[in-house]
């Protein structure tokens, strides 16, 4: 899988992923896929910040490196990074029709 990245925010016109949650900021995170074990998860100074799921609690991060499985929160959002990344593909192959 080459590498690949993914904007994700309240945004439409700036990022490839929307979230429509207003506790989501316009350009919340920045995802580069490696594979599915090796995503770096970068906040991009977001208002209320990013969090994952360390297995006993929500911790905070500005780049941690994930796997698809793996959960997160952007504002009151909860998302599964495969979530995140099942989405950009879909609108990047409707965006090519």
């Amino acid at each position: 899988m080459p590498e690949f990245t993914v904007s994700v925010g309240r945004c439409s016109q700036t990022n490839d992923v929307v979230v429509a949650d207003a506790s989501v900021s316009r350009q919340h995170l920045l995802l580069t896929i490696d594979s599915v074990n090796a995503i770096r998860v970068q906040d991009r100074q977001s208002a209320y910040g990013s969090f994952f799921w360390d297995g006993q609690q929500w911790q905070p991060f500005q780049q941690i490196t994930l796997s698809a499985n793996d959960y997160i929160v952007i504002g009151k959002t909860k998302l599964r990074l495969m979530e995140l990344i099942i989405a950009y593909q879909i609108r990047s192959r409707s965006e090519s029709l």
